[in-house]
């Protein structure tokens, strides 16, 4: 009995270790027979179109010891468009930038918009007035004095709906300081 469960051990060991010597070998074959398509090669050319409507940028520029430029660039795809934070309607998905109170700095002035936004004539309603809305590429600056040497971490965000897809948007962002250096960053956490 010992013997037929050793030469069944056997057989079963030695048909392992052939089946995979054979998946070795079809493994190494299948990619060098492998032939791209001409309709492939045309998709892989040049860029490649983007499933989100919009890409948020940050930067942050220093002016002098204390005195810092945010920058906010909104680059638009496919058609999308939203309201301008300079819109004198009450919309509540225009662009909003807003950060928590923190005694570690100030922001000055008002959140500058370039280029200045374009009223045109809402097509979408039947409301003959205007309508404020962005759908080009646009920058954003707001100035900011820090008001400390010690380093801090400040939470906020960017709020907008965007529009076709009509959602809205908060895009969680932080400002920071670390060893005498201001960062402005969105908040990947």
């Amino acid at each position: 009995m010992k013997t037929l469960l050793s030469c069944c051990f056997l057989l079963v060991l030695l048909s392992c270790k052939t089946n995979e010597t054979k998946t070795e070998v079809a493994l190494v074959t299948v990619p060098s027979k492998e032939v791209k398509s001409q309709k492939d090669s045309v998709f892989n050319l040049g860029p490649k179109p983007t499933s989100n409507p919009y890409e948020v940028k940050l930067d942050i520029h220093q002016k002098s010891d204390a005195i810092y430029d945010l920058e906010i660039q909104m680059l638009l795809y496919n058609n999308a468009y939203y309201a301008s934070s300079n819109t004198k309607k009450d919309f509540k998905g225009k662009f909003t930038f807003s950060v928590d109170e923190t005694p570690s700095f100030t922001l000055k002035n008002n959140l500058i918009e370039t280029p200045l936004l374009i009223q045109e004539n809402n097509s979408e309603s039947k409301d003959p007035s205007l309508s404020d809305w962005i759908r080009v590429n646009t920058y954003y600056k707001q100035q900011l004095e820090v008001n400390t040497t010690v380093d801090f971490i400040v939470r906020g965000f960017i709020q907008f709906t965007i529009e076709p897809r009509c959602t809205l948007e908060k895009i969680p962002v932080i400002i920071k300081s670390e060893k005498g250096m201001v960062k402005f960053e969105i908040d990947r956490c």
